[in-house]
């Protein structure tokens, strides 16, 4: 009897530990961890509640800790479909619960049916977060995310069984059989199995706010903040290593903005933000399979995988159009705003990606130097062409 004493004290409060971590991680969440850490508090307060409402009536502790238990039971189905952002179904879930807690309630204050009262309440609860597990579970890609389908499954089956067990073992028709299995031994041994997997479930759910965490400070340090694009850092992380001594085949283009100090001078920064974040769209646009990173400023290098100097040459030309073609009005720049492309291809000496982009720098620099808003390749002499177009007030 001692030992069930302790463990009524001591489950509330893990459940409530995890409860509170979860919820001061979730300003670095996806979300998910808002929703995990509500339903681990609620959980805390309807198993410590019979101690916290001592004074109430059995049926009144009854009801409040049902309805503790269903709420949470909701939490951890949102949580999941938070977490990988499936629809959250929930005037369904919502319905179900409402229903299911009406029903438990009868068999507490109406039939006075503690069986049957405990078989549907914790079926009801399984049913709750086998709904979201079957909306998630063709989605989990990581390794984190398949552990926390499974804890999740494993808490639904273990009910399943906690509830057949309890079935089994007891009748309806004799209150007596249901007081002795729940005073038994083997149903205490059943609560500490359910409280393993509930445990080890949070414990899944905090490595999976931890990656959050993590993947979002890397996301950071590998992004630029304006254009979501890379940066120096990511660029390098994103590229594929050298093999045999090569850096693998692929194509180079650096693009820059013509003019782009004019229009921080004349229109202000926060349009110069405006031409920067567009010209980034049209890099991203027109260089899908690309990795594109911004190097500061107005300049911009790409790096497409596999593609030939003509196929690359060909995408910077779309990419020039494109930006050409852009309206800036809506941001209080009038005139037209060109960019300058680079190309060039990794060569078999190449061990870096410097390499090639140090030909491409030099590719763009002859394409400013030849009269702007145009692409020069690797190898190709400057076009000679009309001069170039320049903001118009």
């Amino acid at each position: 009897m001692e030992q069930t004493d302790n463990f009524a004290y001591l489950l509330p409060f893990i459940f409530l530990v995890f409860g509170t971590i979860f919820l001061i991680a979730d300003r670095w969440s996806d979300g998910s961890a808002r929703y995990w850490g509500l339903g681990y508090v609620l959980s805390s307060v309807g198993f410590a509640f019979p101690i916290i409402g001592f004074a109430l009536p059995f049926s009144v502790q009854a009801v409040i800790a049902n309805a503790l238990f269903f709420s949470a039971f909701l939490l951890y189905g949102q949580a999941l479909l938070v977490r990988f952002k499936r629809p959250h179904l929930l005037l369904y879930r919502l319905s179900f619960a409402l229903v299911a807690f009406v029903v438990v309630c009868w068999f507490i204050l109406g039939d006075e049916n503690l069986r049957s009262q405990l078989a549907i309440g914790d079926s009801s609860l399984a049913i709750l977060l086998a709904i979201s597990i079957a909306a998630v579970w063709r989605f989990s890609r990581s390794l984190i995310d398949r552990m926390l389908v499974v804890m999740a499954s494993l808490v639904v089956i273990e009910t399943v069984v906690r509830v057949t067990v309890l079935l089994a073992s007891t009748s309806a028709d004799n209150f007596e059989s249901l007081d002795q299995f729940l005073s038994s031994d083997y149903a205490f041994l059943m609560q500490i199995t359910a409280s393993i997997v509930g445990f080890i479930m949070a414990l899944t759910v905090l490595g999976s706010v931890a990656s959050d965490i993590i993947m979002g400070h890397r996301d950071a340090a590998e992004r630029d903040p304006l254009t979501g694009l890379l940066n120096r850092r990511g660029f390098e992380q994103a590229l594929p290593t050298a093999k045999s001594g090569a850096f693998p085949a692929g194509a180079v283009i650096i693009g820059d903005i013509d003019h782009f100090k004019q229009v921080n001078d004349r229109f202000g920064h926060a349009a110069g933000d405006h031409v920067i974040i567009g010209f980034a769209q049209i890099l991203s646009a027109n260089l899908k399979s690309a990795a594109i990173a911004r190097f500061g400023g107005e300049e911009f290098v790409a790096f497409l995988p596999g593609a030939s100097l003509a196929e690359a040459a060909q995408k910077a030309e779309q990419a020039r159009l494109g930006f050409e073609a852009m309206d800036w009005h809506a941001h209080g720049v009038d005139g037209l705003i060109t960019a300058s492309f680079g190309v060039s291809m990794t060569a078999p000496g190449d061990h870096f990606v410097r390499d090639a982009i140090v030909r491409a720098d030099a590719c763009l620099y002859s394409a400013k130097n030849s009269g702007r808003n145009r692409v020069v390749s690797e190898g190709q002499r400057p076009p000679e062409g009309p001069p170039p177009l320049r903001i118009v007030s």
